[in-house]
Order: structure tokens, then sequence, then C-alpha cells
């Protein structure tokens, strides 16, 4: 009897292959990676993308809330009707001021404005762009409390962090040419006058304070000057300090409910805000100049909001011209004396015998 034998086959202990499994496993973790890199970074693009349009939308939402607002402003000042306060997002006002508005932009976008905010008597009133042309502000007080100081802050329009330089270092009464003016900051002047009493030809004249307030560069001059009206004004060119963010004067000394001022700015045009307080130092609500629009736009679930002075229609605006004559260059003055000049035909009719209109 032949024994059996058993042929094993021998297992060789080989790891050749593992290399490239663990090579090939590197490989596609690694190329996920960056897959997952590229579609987080595609999606935070389109994110943002869509946040921006949003965005824009809301924005000019907003906008859309602000001009309803300016709307029924205007059209209540040329009625003659008070401007109500819109203190919350649904509220209509008194006698239902606002409940004509319709803050539904874009329905199927989910586009409007979510909230408008209206204060028709705001404690700052501010202006974007004082120049050479004045501006009338009617400053009345809501509450009926005097003023007793008002303070005026303007701020120059260039783009330099440094309006100081080339300001002048002395106020004196002679100003230099526009072209030789490199100051930051303008020369704001202003006629305030009060006008809670009674008005006259003669009251106004002799009521109406006039001052050129210069800007000054060398840290001199004041902040804080006194009411002071008619010819006799000693305050008529005031030596204004002032830093590298504003230029800054409060009237002191006022008594009464009601003002106008008229304010320009010569050589550079400005931005301004005006405010007012009480003997005791409260802040004075101003009615009558400006209403200040706070609006909220919504686009889908991004909110955009902000904030508008929006002077009345009748109001802020200078009716008369600033000047009898304005020239770019020197004016000459000639004088003449004439038989005749005082002749009982008027001047400039046809067949008066007045030299001066031959």
């Amino acid at each position: 009897m032949s024994a059996l034998h058993t042929h094993r086959p021998r297992l060789r202990n080989s790891e050749q292959g593992m290399v490239s499994i663990m090579t090939t496993m590197v490989l596609m973790i690694v190329i996920s990676l960056i897959v997952l890199g590229f579609a987080q970074i595609s999606r935070r693009n389109q994110r943002e993308s869509l946040d921006r349009q949003l965005s824009t939308q809301a924005f000019y939402a907003a906008e859309t809330g602000v001009n309803d607002a300016r709307d029924l402003i205007q059209k209540a000042t040329n009625t003659g009707n008070e401007v109500q306060d819109k203190n919350g997002c649904t509220d209509s006002g008194v006698g239902n001021f606002y409940a004509s508005l319709n803050p539904v932009v874009d329905a199927a976008k989910n586009v409007k404005y979510s909230c408008l905010l209206v204060d028709a008597s705001p404690k700052t009133l501010r202006y974007s762009d004082i120049g050479a042309n004045s501006v009338v502000v009617p400053m009345t007080s809501a509450t009926g409390d005097a003023f007793n100081k008002i303070q005026l802050k303007w701020q120059s329009k260039l783009n330099t962090a440094t309006p100081l330089v080339g300001c002048p270092t002395t106020a004196g009464g002679v100003f230099s040419p526009a072209a030789s003016w490199s100051c930051g900051y303008g020369v704001l002047r202003f006629d305030l006058v009060p006008t809670g009493g009674s008005l006259n030809s003669g009251n106004l004249m002799t009521s109406t304070m006039t001052t050129f307030a210069v800007p000054m560069s060398n840290n001199t001059g004041t902040n804080d000057i006194t009411y002071n009206a008619g010819s006799t004004n000693p305050n008529s060119l005031a030596a204004i300090k002032c830093t590298n963010t504003e230029c800054s004067l409060q009237i002191s000394s006022l008594t009464d409910t009601s003002y106008y001022m008229r304010i320009s700015s010569v050589y550079r045009d400005v931005a301004l805000q005006i405010t007012g307080t009480t003997a005791g130092g409260s802040p004075v609500e101003i009615k009558g100049a400006q209403a200040q629009i706070d609006a909220t736009g919504k686009a889908q679930d991004v909110l955009r909001r902000i904030q508008v002075s929006a002077p009345y229609t009748t109001t802020s605006q200078n009716q008369n011209s600033d000047y009898a004559i304005k020239s770019n260059d020197s004016i000459c003055k000639r004088f003449s004396v004439a038989n005749g000049y005082f002749a009982n035909n008027p001047v400039g009719v046809v067949g008066s015998t007045n030299p001066l209109c031959q």
C-alpha cells in the first residue's frame, strides 16, 4: 500500500499590491477633497452673487419707501397740512396720514419695504451740500420751548484728511480771491432772525444777525458767540476754531421759539448739521424744516436700511436772489449826477426826459 502525499500550494507573503491600493485611496481622497472644496467655493460665490442682487433689490425697496414718504410730505406741505410722525412699522399716523402707503414692490419675489419710520420734527437738521446759493432754514420749536443755543457744525467735502491746511491764521476784514483760497473749509455765512413776534421791515432789520464764520488753521478763535443783531453786531466776522474733522459754532443767548436762518458757504461747498438746545440743555425738536425718514427694504431674507433727511418742498430753499449783482470778475461802480434826475415822469417810461434814460 503506497502512501498518499498531499501537495499543498505555498502561499507567498507578498505586499506588492498594497502600495497601489494605498496610492489609489489617497488620490481618491485628495480628489474628493478638491471637488468638495470647489463645490463649496462655487456655492459660496453663488450665494454672494445672490446676496448682492438681493441687497440691491432691498436697497431699491428702501428708496421706494423714502420716495413714498416724501410724496406724502410734499402733498401735505402743498395743501397746508401738518406732516405727521410715523413712530412704528405699522403706525398709520394721526388721521391715517400714512394709510395710503403700499410697501409691496414685487410680491412674486418678496421685495418690499418692511418698515418705514418718519420723524417730522427731528432734533438734528442735516444738509449735505451748502454752497454759494443760500439755503433758508426755518427753525420752530415743536414743543413751544424757546431756543437758548443753536449749534452749527460743518465738514469739508474735499477728499483730504487735513482740510485745515491753507486755512487763514487771522480773520481779516478783506477776503481773498476765490482762486487763492486753499483751505478745505468754506467761510460759513448766515443770517439769523427771530420770527416768533411781530414782523415788520423795521423789526426784521434791527433783529437780523449776519455773521461770516472764518475757519482758522492755528487753533485760535472761538466756538461760541452770542446773538447780536443789527448794524452794530460785534460778531459780524468771527474767527472759528476748527479741527481736521469739523468746524463748530454755537450761537447763544437766544430767547425765541422760532427763527429763520439763511445759510451759504463762501469758497467751498460744505456739509452742515444744525441743532438747538433749551436753557436747560435739552435738545429742541425742530419742525417745519426737514423730516427724517428711516426705511428698511427687504428682498427675501436680505435687509437694507437707510436714513434720509428730506427738506419740505416749500422750505429750505431760497426763493429770492442772493445778490443784487454777481460777476466772475471785479465790479466797477460808476455814479452819475444829471439835471432832472428827480423829474416827475417815471424813469424808464417811454417819453421820459430823464437824461439817464436816453
